[in-house]
């Protein structure tokens, strides 16, 4: 518990910087949220092999996601308009279409500190 606490103590120390150097205070609250978020998720897998990550894991973790996150939302709504556009061009080839959306959609959505320590893989396409 007290490594999650140091990673969400960390993802405020975030939102403050970023809030106060942007100024685009939805966009850093939602950043900072879904990094802390995901680390919240990554802590609650309780998976014993993954329950002795050190403090810094966590940290790199929402550091990582603070980037991650927001690239792969991207990245995934960019190749489900594309998928959408293909099958309209291929005139309904599914196989072509369901390329595009496993592809931009599937993998990872959140870095978790076993990613962080080398542990696992991380999967940006699917």
């Amino acid at each position: 518990m007290r490594r999650l606490a140091v990673a969400l103590g960390f993802s405020g120390l975030v939102l403050v910087a970023g809030v106060s150097l942007s100024g685009c205070v939805a966009v850093v609250a939602g950043v900072a949220a879904g990094a802390a978020a995901g680390t919240a998720a990554s802590v609650k897998e309780g998976r014993e092999e993954d329950a002795s990550h050190s403090a810094m894991a966590y940290v790199g973790t929402v550091i990582a996601n603070t980037v991650y996150f927001p690239v792969k939302v991207v990245f995934a709504g960019t190749g489900a308009v594309t998928s959408g556009l293909v099958y309209v061009v291929t005139l309904g080839d599914s196989r072509t279409t369901n390329t595009v959306w496993t592809t931009t959609t599937g993998g990872n959505y959140v870095v978790t500190p076993s990613m962080i320590e080398g542990r696992d893989f991380i999967h940006f396409t699917g």
